[in-house]
């Protein structure tokens, strides 16, 4: 147990992490600091676990890459359309299918990584050569005078490359560490999933502004270093 305020709360120990438990009696001090202990808890498992640097790398691809750049690629695809393309909503519909087309290989995407390693690296060697396609993609579509939906799909198609391949590389990973402890895989997948949601909630309070009030095509600035 330990001290806060002369009262005591449990730091129950399991599997060498730590895991927080509500006091039996507890006092209006500690039904106010419970998300504070229960979130620092949390944290010393997560790093206890996995490693501060696994955790990062995880952090930053789920916040950053998933969470932001893919809601902003979708928050802000139909008003590029109409204002920078001056495409109907067919025609952005098509470019949006033929840009998700990398979701649907990821497979594909798995296979290519376990069989051909490039430079000795399976899973960070992908990564980051989809980054950078990814970023050049973005760049692309901020800076470059694009008036066809297929150039714009084309760019889309490697922006999304990007995040499914770190979304589906890193996933294999973590998978791995999560077969390792099982009992605490469960954290793990709070952590990716909350971060996701909250990169998401960033997105959209970014984008709604930005779109209305400057070209839409100005966003993915905001993508490139992402």
């Amino acid at each position: 147990k330990q001290q806060r305020g002369g009262r005591a709360y449990q730091v129950l120990d399991g599997e060498g992490d730590a895991a927080y438990a509500f006091p039996a009696r507890p006092s209006p001090a500690d039904y106010a600091l419970h998300p504070v202990r229960g979130f620092r808890c949390f944290c010393q498992r997560l790093v206890g676990n996995f490693g501060s640097d696994f955790a990062c790398i995880i952090g930053v691809n789920y916040f950053c890459v998933k969470g932001m750049l893919l809601s902003i690629m979708g928050l802000v695809r139909l008003s590029y359309c109409k204002k920078s393309l001056g495409v109907d909503g067919t025609a952005c519909q098509t470019m949006g299918a033929i840009a998700s087309t990398p979701w649907a290989i990821k497979g594909a995407i798995g296979v290519l990584s376990d069989m051909y390693p490039l430079w000795g690296y399976h899973k960070a060697s992908y990564i980051i050569a989809s980054a950078v396609m990814g970023s050049l993609a973005f760049f692309g579509l901020a800076s470059l005078p694009i008036s066809t939906p297929t150039g714009a799909a084309a760019l889309f198609f490697l922006a999304n490359l990007e995040i499914a391949t770190a979304d589906l590389l890193c996933e294999g990973r973590y998978a791995t560490k999560m077969q390792e402890k099982p009992a605490t895989g469960s954290m793990m997948v709070s952590y990716v999933w909350g971060l996701f949601q909250m990169g998401a909630l960033v997105a959209a309070l970014l984008v709604g502004p930005l779109a209305d009030q400057t070209n839409p095509k100005y966003v993915f600035w905001i993508c490139v270093p992402l």
